[in-house]
């Protein structure tokens, strides 16, 4: 699967400003109830901070302490809609075969 990079703003105990780049691998809830053997944990959706940009577009550093905050915010808050379901256009066009007279 291929990782995307998205972008989104803080704002810094100064005050300022930054756009926080950063990717997230996919999120499985996993499955916590119901026969044992059917159940596994939730995995994924660590995120990873890759790039931090002031109000002018410019490269800036940013703390551990950031990054930690940042990255928690990220994996708590990600919105995981990227779109349509691709099985989607195919279950619809099975249906009309399936439904044609």
């Amino acid at each position: 699967m291929s990782s995307s990079t998205y972008e989104t703003t803080f704002e810094r105990d100064d005050g300022s400003e930054v756009t926080v780049g950063y990717t997230i691998s996919p999120y499985d809830p996993g499955v916590l109830s119901g026969p044992p053997e059917d159940c596994y944990p939730p995995e994924g959706g660590d995120a990873e901070i890759m790039y931090v940009l002031d109000p002018d577009g410019s490269h800036v550093e940013w703390t551990d302490e950031e990054d930690e905050q940042w990255r928690s915010w990220v994996e708590q808050n990600h919105e995981w809609d990227e779109g349509p379901d691709p099985d989607d256009e195919r279950d619809r066009a099975t249906d009309e075969r399936m439904t044609e007279d």
